[in-house]
């Protein structure tokens, strides 16, 4: 199969609902990575997103929609925390679980809930209102791999696989979105957090304010939201994470990567390395100071290693706080064996 990548337009909106009726696949830019979407209303064309990406069946996918309207044929707002969460945060780097209707396809999720998101990047919205169609899509990319912030980077993973790529350049943010159950007993309201993303813990406690919420990461019902358990984010060779007292060897027989942020490199460079050897590549991902720098970049450096043939990478540990710990999760998940 051939595959077009272009940079949107009213007719390639038409062609891209064209491909989306007729069962086939279209990937498209987000603010968070670029996602492989499908009809998800049809159970055939959501099976093509497993066959194409080698993604486990038991991998729950999450919905975007173009208008909140949709989501009344889609799921059951069950309590005010979760409508204030679609009132305020939708569009948004945030997908909301609710309990799914009968229209929802079992190969979309196999558990009672479904992951419904509203992208605010404006290609994305504009090309879920042309379709007018809920679009199921994961990350466009092979499973297990690193999440694609650009086009070239789903060509790379699935080109000749699929018909068409919406080139929206990079993806503002770099990592996924934010996945949320809310619950509410006795007026209280409760948030957990599945995967933690662009919107952090502290956005949320900040966003209710006031009312009686708590939020809370949770480990449990890892079954509901896509990410949480298979590797995932990795390459082929081995990652490991770095600190402060971590002494690297002087010198490498197999291509090498430090990935590590502009600081880290002002402070240290490194300079035990031996800076002649041809298999040291040295990677800036970002500053300690804007967070948002080391999310935007991290995936595209994975995916730059893999290019280049690197074995082994070094990334330096972030701290785990606010937009940290989403990073965190992501590097951990990448390193796991």
């Amino acid at each position: 199969m051939q595959t077009l990548i272009s940079k949107p337009s009213p007719e390639l909106y038409q062609q891209a609902k064209t491909l989306i009726q007729s069962w086939e696949l279209v990937a498209f830019p987000t603010e968070t990575i670029y996602g492989l979407g499908a009809n998800a209303l049809d159970s055939d064309a959501v099976q093509k997103i497993f066959t194409v990406k080698g993604r486990p069946s038991s991998n729950p996918l999450i919905v975007h929609i173009g208008e909140k309207s949709q989501i009344a044929d889609l799921a059951i707002v069950e309590n005010s925390f979760q409508q204030q969460i679609i009132d305020k945060l939708f569009p948004g780097p945030v997908t909301l679980l609710l309990k799914k209707k009968p229209g929802i396809p079992e190969v979309v999720t196999q558990n009672p809930f479904v992951g419904i998101r509203m992208p605010s990047n404006q290609i994305a919205n504009d090309f879920l209102k042309a379709v007018a169609l809920p679009i199921a899509a994961p990350s466009a990319n092979i499973s297990g791999k690193p999440s694609p912030t650009s086009a070239p980077m789903v060509m790379d993973n699935v080109g000749g696989k699929i018909p068409l790529i919406i080139d929206g350049g990079d993806s503002n943010y770099g990592i996924e979105s934010t996945v949320i159950k809310v619950d509410e007993e006795n007026n209280q309201g409760k948030i957990w957090i599945l995967r933690p993303g662009f919107i952090t813990k502290e956005d949320l406690e900040a966003f209710f304010e006031g009312q009686p919420v708590s939020v809370e990461y949770t480990s449990k019902d890892k079954n509901l939201s896509p990410g949480t358990r298979f590797r995932h984010y990795s390459i082929p060779g081995k990652i490991t994470i770095i600190d402060h007292k971590t002494e690297l060897p002087s010198s490498f027989d197999a291509p090498t990567a430090v990935i590590a942020t502009t600081e880290r490199f002002e402070r240290e460079n490194f300079d035990s390395l031996d800076p002649h050897t041809p298999f040291l590549t040295k990677l800036q991902r970002g500053s300690e100071s804007n967070l948002a720098s080391c999310a935007h970049t991290l995936f595209q450096l994975y995916h730059d290693c893999e290019k280049a043939g690197i074995k082994t990478v070094f990334i330096q540990r972030l701290t785990e706080n606010g937009l940290g710990f989403a990073i965190m999760n992501r590097v951990k998940r990448s390193a796991e064996n």
